[in-house]
């Protein structure tokens, strides 16, 4: 058999597989209880997974970011922290906020 048919079943195998879990799913999500424990414990988790990322790509960044000072790099992650918190807190301001301030240090460095 040729490379063709076989990436076609691979793909038809993901997809699938994709299919089946997203099935299920559906049919089990009237029963879940969206304040239950095991969902607190996820959140907590994934908070702490990204918190981790943001830390170490401040401290310990790659690509063109090592360029970058640990001040500014502090100072932008800081004054995103900053405008997140005071006004509305929505993570397109934290993020505005952060990058506005990271351009602004790197064009007056």
């Amino acid at each position: 058999m040729n490379e063709t048919y076989w990436a076609w079943i691979y793909f038809l195998s993901a997809v699938i597989a994709t299919y089946i879990w997203r099935f299920a799913a559906v049919m089990i999500s009237n029963r879940i209880k969206s304040n239950h424990p095991i969902f607190e414990w996820v959140t907590c988790l994934s908070y702490g997974i990204i918190g981790a990322l943001v830390a170490n790509s401040i401290f310990f960044p790659t690509g063109i970011l090592i360029f970058v000072p640990l001040w500014q790099r502090l100072t932008a992650i800081t004054i995103s922290f900053l405008g997140f918190y005071f006004l509305d807190r929505r993570l397109v301001t934290g993020i505005i906020f952060g990058e506005t301030a990271l351009i602004i240090l790197l064009l007056l460095n």
